[in-house]
């Protein structure tokens, strides 16, 4: 009865001061699609259809504790249960006065700078300058279908929880510092720990930070971020001391019209140690036009690029027309341009376009 009486409480504070909305949007498009692909010495052309959709559901809402945000995403078709996901935050903004939120997402969670292993994850963040906690778990990935010992071994035995603190503070310089730990729920033996931190002396005309970090593997790492031109121009280096291998960046945003990114990377932790690449777009009379190239150095020398040109016909209907050259296109337009965009440029579609063109023209209509 006791029960019962607190829990009636507890709806007359929530209950009455909570509004909210529920909205869902849902497209769903079926397509036509052409391929001119190269196999073995010649050019072929190849055609086939396509479906696919998603529908959303949107929950938010506020109340006397804070406010409530939920999705819900589901795709089509073909899509199992576990292909869909479920995320949203909670924020408690008047409990003890302390911002507090919780986070709940199907897919890789991480907390700040750790992926946890499980598919699944919930995290809660307490957030009070200059110190911000979070504390995650990630259940085995199967605990939407419970197998052998159920959704609770998944929790209990299979899990992977991450405590993370990050303390920081601008004056009179910018520091930062955190420490990480990991740990397996069934034996709750620490999997992972990481500790770092940084200080930016300098802030103009560029920007200077320096930072390290060590790790349980063990590892330690240092390394220095310039930034210059009001954050446009980025260059970063780092040394690895156990494996004595070093990565140097260089990076432009938005230097030259029409250029959005240029990048170029040396990193003797890759087989391809030089990486580079340019990501553009042009002005056409109708539609929109984006190009991007890469170059790969290593054991060889690997090209790649593309241009692709979308056009909108109206009523749901677009087309692109995709050419490229020498990369893996679907690798690209999932990750953006990266060293396995060439590499893996060996099976695009299920075709070797390794020093080769291909082309695609693909007809969309959405409802």
């Amino acid at each position: 009865m006791k029960k019962l009486v607190w829990l009636l409480v507890l709806a007359l504070l929530v209950v009455p001061a909570f509004a909210a909305n529920l909205s869902t949007s849902n497209w769903i498009g079926v397509g036509f699609h052409t391929r001119l692909v190269p196999y073995g010495g010649q050019y072929y052309v190849i055609w086939g259809t396509w479906a696919s959709g998603n529908i959303n559901y949107s929950l938010s809402g506020s109340s006397n504790l804070g406010s409530v945000n939920a999705n819900v995403k589901i795709n089509l078709p073909g899509a199992t249960f576990s292909d869909n996901w479920v995320s949203g935050t909670i924020t408690f903004s008047k409990v003890l006065n302390t911002p507090l939120t919780v986070s709940f997402h199907k897919g890789t969670l991480s907390v700040s700078g750790s992926s946890l292993s499980g598919a699944t994850g919930i995290s809660v963040v307490a957030d009070v300058a200059p110190v911000k906690v979070t504390v995650g778990v990630a259940p085995n990935d199967d605990w939407w279908v419970p197998s052998t010992g159920g959704m609770l071994d998944d929790f209990t035995l299979n899990a992977t929880v991450a405590a993370r603190a990050d303390v920081s503070v601008n004056a009179p310089v910018a520091l930062s510092a955190y420490g990480l730990v990991e740990k397996a729920t069934g034996t709750m033996s620490v999997t992972n720990w990481v500790v770092g931190g940084s200080v930016t002396p300098v802030t103009t005309p560029v920007s200077l930070t320096v930072y390290a970090e060590a790790s349980k593997a063990p590892e330690q790492l240092v390394g220095a971020t310039v930034k210059a031109l009001g954050g446009k121009v980025t260059v970063d280096g780092n040394y690895k001391l156990q494996a004595k291998t070093f990565k140097v960046s260089v990076s432009g945003d938005n230097l030259v019209p029409n250029v959005s990114k240029v990048y170029v990377e040396y990193n003797t932790a890759q087989t391809y140690t030089l990486f580079g690449y340019v990501s553009a777009s042009l002005p056409v009379p109708v539609g929109s036009l984006s190009l991007g190239a890469a170059v790969a150095n290593g054991p060889d020398t690997l090209f790649g690029g593309f241009g692709k040109w979308s056009v909108s016909l109206g009523g749901g209907v677009s087309h692109d027309l995709l050419v490229g050259y020498s990369f893996d296109w679907d690798d690209y337009s999932s990750n953006g341009f990266n060293r396995g965009n060439l590499t893996g440029a060996g099976d695009l579609w299920g075709f070797d376009v390794r020093g080769k063109i291909y082309a695609e023209s693909k007809l969309m209509i959405g409802f």
